[in-house]
């Protein structure tokens, strides 16, 4: 699931529990854990120049002394490429709002949904990885576009998301501290194209890391076997054009009402199940669905 080094991540959170708890599922997963119970000394270690070369900070928001907004400014101002993903008991739709555009990678709402939070800092470490390999040689680049198709079964989201990401840098349309959440609202939009949408996946048959069994797990594993569902294409279009950068995904599920969307709120933000769309409309400049719901047109508009 992971490149060949371990990947180093610095956990930080004042509830001795949590952190204890977060330590187990990133350890039991292959990852060597720094944790810290404050964000000062945590900061100490990520800028001492013989500490491990980090793949990720994971930090609570609401902690006393220096809070989660504070450790991604200090984050940022060290090692802008760092994906910082944040914890928190509770939050509000300007909070949120808030942590992204400070450059945090993700937002998970306690009590943590260990599952999706271990997936999470594998996917943005994974990513991180690769964007350090794939920035050069784009600046020159004025108009493009490109057209991808794959079967359900034949769809690699990390891979393609560095295809819809490589080019935002260079040609001006994100920065790296704000890289990673873009890549976020597309990985939600193609898990939704793929599990929602071709799979027929409901969210509600989720379950925790620590689960006996997992409901959501075995159906996806059970459809990817079946021709029904492995055969479904989902299709991405990509178009450069002046100050405009689209993406543009597409399932062959049975799609929803999109007349039934809800306006943006905090709790489906910072839900771990039926977030994407909220993440995706927060992040991206434009986001507009085909009346059948089966097609999302994501637009970033530079500045």
């Amino acid at each position: 699931m992971i490149t060949a080094q371990p990947p180093h991540v610095l956990v930080i959170d004042d509830d001795a529990a949590v952190l204890e708890l977060v330590v187990e599922a990133l350890t039991t997963h292959g990852m060597k854990v720094h944790p810290f119970s404050e964000g000062e000394e945590a900061m100490k270690l990520l800028a001492e120049p013989m500490a491990p070369t980090f793949d990720l900070v994971l930090s609570d928001i609401n902690m006393e002394g220096m809070d989660g907004f504070e450790v991604i400014h200090r984050v940022k101002g060290m090692k802008p490429n760092l994906p910082v993903v944040l914890m928190t008991g509770a939050a509000s739709v300007e909070y949120t709002i808030r942590a992204l555009r400070m450059g945090a990678s993700n937002l998970f709402m306690k009590p943590l949904a260990l599952r999706d939070l271990v997936k999470s800092v594998f996917h943005l470490v994974e990513l991180h990885r690769e964007f350090r390999l794939a920035q050069a040689g784009l600046k020159g680049l004025v108009g493009e576009q490109r057209s991808f198709s794959f079967r359900s079964d034949e769809l690699d989201i990390p891979s393609l998301i560095l295809h819809l990401t490589d080019r935002l840098v260079p040609l001006g349309f994100a920065q790296p501290a704000n890289l990673d959440v873009i890549a976020m609202a597309y990985h939600e939009a193609l898990v939704n194209a793929l599990e929602h949408g071709n799979l027929e996946l409901q969210s509600t048959l989720k379950g925790d890391l620590f689960a006996e069994e997992d409901p959501y797990t075995a159906l996806r594993r059970e459809r990817m076997r079946d021709e029904k569902f492995a055969s479904r294409l989902v299709e991405v279009r990509t178009r450069v054009e002046g100050n405009r950068y689209e993406v543009e995904i597409q399932d062959q599920g049975n799609g929803f009402d999109v007349r039934k969307l809800d306006p943006r709120s905090a709790s489906d933000l910072v839900r771990t199940c039926g977030r994407g769309l909220p993440l995706i409309q927060t992040v991206l400049d434009e986001v507009r669905f085909n009346d059948k719901g089966n097609q999302v047109r994501m637009v970033l508009i530079k500045k």
